[in-house]
């Protein structure tokens, strides 16, 4: 909701800041400043990118409705030793943010999660923070239908693929490094296992109601 009245609020005063400046240009008429805006705000490219952001939006917006994001992280965290929680929650933003396309959607997903495993570890709230957030932008950056990879390769003139085969060479040695250090990190916090899986659905449960 917070998000959704940003977004609108940002509209209205770009509106209205472009209002203000056509109608301070001289030497051309009303009408003539307003098909200008007009023709500008038609332009191809520019809604071709708004239409790559609304669809963007609307499919992570779905993934989460229909508990692909809450199904993924049970899943990775189920099968992960309870030791390896944090590592664990960095593979799982980096697959989220993946199918997501969206490091933003991935993060608000996946915060509260990372807040209560680091009420049950040893695990500094940062640290966990700190591998949200290094995943999402892992999986945002590679996603093929990220709205930003999408704009900046139609951009650009080059290939989603082009693009995918670039990134992945400088990303993917720094998170098997960053891994690594998440593996070693959380070695020696051990709760239970049932416990995280506890706290996990009822967080689930509660960011759905």
């Amino acid at each position: 909701m917070r998000l959704n009245l940003c977004f609108l609020v940002m509209l209205i005063i770009f509106i209205v800041v472009t209002v203000i400046l056509l109608l301070l240009t001289r030497g051309l008429s009303l009408k003539e400043k307003l098909t200008i805006f007009a023709q500008g705000a038609g332009e191809k490219d520019l809604l071709l990118m708004v239409w790559i952001f609304m669809l963007a939006g609307a499919f992570a917006a779905s993934a989460k409705g229909m508990g692909a994001v809450d199904a993924t992280v049970n899943l990775t965290l189920t099968f992960l030793p309870a030791n390896y929680a944090l590592a664990g929650l960095f593979f799982s933003a980096c697959v989220v943010s993946l199918c997501m396309g969206t490091g933003i959607g991935t993060i608000v997903a996946l915060m509260p999660i990372a807040t209560l495993l680091a009420e049950r570890t040893a695990i500094s709230l940062p640290i966990m923070a700190a591998a949200v957030i290094g995943g999402a932008f892992f999986g945002d950056n590679l996603s093929f239908i990220s709205d930003t990879t999408i704009v900046a390769t139609q951009s650009q003139g080059c290939k989603l693929s082009d693009k995918f085969h670039f990134n992945i060479r400088m990303v993917l040695p720094m998170a098997v490094i960053v891994g690594t250090i998440y593996v070693l990190l959380g070695r020696d916090a051990t709760p239970a296992a049932e416990e995280i899986d506890q706290e996990i659905g009822r967080a689930s449960c509660r960011e759905r109601v």
